[in-house]
């Protein structure tokens, strides 16, 4: 059943337009044609799966955003802790990236410039109400504590940046190539 909806599902997306003429994305763009995947996976990854991929959050499988990460929710099955505890796959990175990203697909390049939290649930949804947000299940997960206001927390900054276009140098820097490497990956481009 679930393959049968899946297939369907696919089938639908399929047939949709690749590119909006008002600046949005059709389903059928991929995602790093608008956002950079090695920021994501270097910058902008670690602070989701902190915050964010809690079993009971997003590190829930039947959850439309959902992560994958270290000692929680993993692609596959699992037959022992040194499974669960092992680093994060490539297939599990980019199912991370792709449920990232399908937050974003409703805007346009000037709304994730802005950004405009109407059009972008990744920073409308943990950013507390006082600031715009819409306090995800009544928690505003952002700022972090001790920072008073989101324009000085660092990770809250990472996400704003990343939706809006920030990407890893070319070659990526030293950190991110290492980040990489702890989980036997290479960044894309190299």
């Amino acid at each position: 059943m679930r393959k049968t909806l899946s297939a369907l599902c696919l089938g639908f997306l399929a047939a949709c337009s690749s590119v909006d003429p008002n600046g949005g994305l059709g389903t059928t763009q991929l995602p790093d044609q608008f956002l950079d995947y090695n920021e994501y996976v270097c910058g902008v990854q670690p602070i989701l799966i902190r915050r964010c991929s809690y079993l009971g959050c997003h590190g829930n499988p039947e959850h439309a955003f959902r992560l994958y990460s270290t000692g929680k929710l993993r692609l596959g099955d699992v037959a022992n802790r040194n499974d669960l505890d092992a680093p994060l796959t490539s297939d599990e990175v980019e199912k991370n990236f792709e449920s990232t990203s399908g937050l974003l697909y409703d805007a346009t390049s000037a709304d994730r410039a802005l950004p405009n939290l109407d059009k972008l649930p990744l920073l409308s949804k943990p950013l507390a109400a006082r600031f715009g947000g819409a306090e995800h299940h009544g928690i505003g997960v952002f700022p972090v504590y001790p920072n008073k206001t989101p324009t000085v927390d660092t990770e809250w900054g990472e996400l704003v940046a990343w939706v809006g276009g920030a990407k890893q140098s070319t070659p990526p820097s030293s950190d991110c190539i290492n980040f990489f490497m702890s989980m036997g990956l290479t960044p894309r481009g190299q």
